[in-house]
């Protein structure tokens, strides 16, 4: 993998690499330059390459796909792509997809993960026939905002007759990430872990205080007025829930106090200090009720393969029929404390209404009721709708950790939450570029319009207006450049620009220029 800095921030175009190989470099620089292999039959028995088409209708194999990895360990948008097969070949043919490069790339069911990427096959009878895909990309916490890495898409025709075609597609993914963790007080009590000591463990400590710091991430909350050593009581369970243990603070705080406890049985879960006393700021009550503690206790079955791994590159390890991954578990079952509960009225009312919510509707298109154990269904429709992604034991995508998705945390906001809405999976689509440079006649233009926002694989169309003769809008970069024709019949050019992101359900945003000559 190769990183490089974008430019600008949030910048709408993704610029070829600039450190990578020689052969990276062509590869990227060219219009795909296609590998020809053969096996008893001669290249030309398969005609041409298959084109894959995004959802505005664009071919992308000289450009290539522009993938996102937002700011946060979110579950990060998936590409909606369309396989055409070749007009030429010996039908039936196969075409296997490899997203290469990382583990990190995955591609929707049936598909499989690999150490090195994602590999899924496609089958076509004939020419007519059209095959869609999803690519998405899990999230990591490398690199800065704005730097992009460097993948490949490679798509193997192999036709009745034996013979076989190699070409390949960059995918670029656009990384948002700033590396930062949250910066609201937490503070991790593990004196109650008296009855197997797991979090004695390093690995188990670790993996639980970055899955519940990423939940707070995403929260835009300020810190609380104080709460005084030993005030706050919270009950936190015995084994098999025969009784609690009484649980205090014992230093002062102003935010979160986190009970963690290991147990034996009957299963691992989470909850909020429910003692009737809520923080305050101010010396007012602060909204929702905000509970002033929470609590996990976490249980493994006998014959647990304890996984404890934050590396990214470990992501598509965590198989939920092979190991107990702590960062997940711990994620999941925090959920529970922090918003997933009747102990929440905000939650509770939500529950009550059935997921009646303008803004979760808006998101996904449909009401999200929570079932009688405050998860959200399992159910297809309720799969998060930009990743594909679900807190089950079903999804788009091979099921891997539990880790948070959009449509999670908004519903999470009824708890009394606040999100933060400037970080990249809330903010809107969006033309930044407000103006552009005069031309001149008969000299070369060129100028990128910048975009920041939605799901950023960016279609960019000219709605209305007229550019001045010789200049071209490049519909994926945004890039208006050419030769200012001589004989203009105009001084000024006024036209509008249409920017569309890859969410379906958001509005396309559009902005007026003028080019004077």
């Amino acid at each position: 993998m190769c990183k490089e800095h974008a430019g600008p921030p949030l910048s709408a175009s993704i610029e070829s690499d600039s450190c990578g190989s020689a052969s990276m470099k062509e590869s990227l620089l060219k219009n795909v330059a296609s590998q020809v292999s053969t096996s008893g039959m001669s290249p030309q028995a398969i005609g041409s390459d298959a084109e894959v088409i995004d959802r505005f209708g664009r071919i992308i194999n000289g450009y290539g796909v522009d993938l996102v990895d937002w700011q946060g360990y979110i579950a990060n948008p998936f590409i909606n792509l369309t396989v055409k097969p070749p007009a030429s070949a010996a039908y039936p043919i196969s075409i296997t997809l490899r997203a290469q490069g990382t583990s990190r790339l995955m591609m929707n069911l049936p598909s499989t993960l690999s150490a090195t990427g994602a590999t899924k096959v496609l089958n076509f009878n004939n020419a007519s026939e059209r095959k869609d895909f999803k690519l998405e990309v899990a999230p990591d916490r490398n690199g800065g905002p704005d730097e992009i890495e460097h993948y490949t898409l490679s798509l193997t025709i192999a036709d009745s007759a034996g013979a076989s075609r190699i070409h390949t597609i960059p995918i670029r993914v656009w990384d948002q990430d700033d590396n930062q963790e949250t910066q609201f007080p937490l503070v991790f009590d593990y004196r109650y872990d008296t009855v197997n000591h797991y979090f004695d463990d390093p690995g188990i400590r670790k993996a639980a205080e970055q899955a519940i710091k990423d939940w707070f991430y995403f929260f835009d909350m300020e810190p609380f007025d104080t709460v005084p050593a030993g005030t706050e009581r919270n009950y936190i369970p015995n084994n098999d829930w025969n009784g609690h243990t009484i649980g205090t603070n014992n230093a002062p705080y102003n935010g979160e106090w986190i009970f963690l406890r290991g147990i034996d049985g009957p299963y691992s879960t989470g909850w909020p200090g429910n003692s009737g006393f809520y923080h305050t700021r101010n010396g007012v009550r602060v909204p929702g009720p905000i509970h002033r503690s929470l609590g996990t206790a976490l249980d493994f079955y006998p014959d647990a393969q304890v996984f404890t791994s934050l590396n990214d590159d470990d992501w598509y390890k965590t198989d939920l029929t092979q190991v107990t991954d702590v960062y997940g578990l711990i994620m999941h079952e925090f959920g529970h404390a922090v918003a997933f509960s009747d102990s929440w009225a905000g939650m509770r009312a939500y529950h009550s209404s059935g997921g009646a919510d303008a803004v979760v509707e808006a998101y996904q298109g449909v009401r999200v009721p929570l079932d009688s154990s405050y998860h959200i269904p399992g159910d297809r429709q309720y799969w998060d709708r930009l990743s594909g992604q679900s807190a089950g034991w079903a999804a788009e995508f091979p099921v891997r950790r539990w880790m948070l998705n959009k449509l999670t945390l908004l519903i999470a906001e009824k708890a009394g939450w606040k999100l933060n809405r400037k970080l990249t999976p809330f903010l809107e689509p969006e033309i930044v570029t407000t103006s552009l440079p005069n031309a001149v006649k008969g000299q070369s233009y060129s100028q990128k319009l910048i975009a920041k926002g939605g799901v950023p694989f960016y279609d960019w169309t000219l709605k209305s207006g007229s550019l001045p003769a010789g200049l071209t809008l490049d519909r994926f970069t945004g890039t208006i450049s050419g030769t200012v024709s001589a004989s203009q019949s105009q001084n000024s050019y006024t036209f509008t620009i249409e920017l569309r992101d890859y969410d379906e359900l958001a509005k396309p945003f559009t902005r007026s220029f003028t080019i004077r000559l």
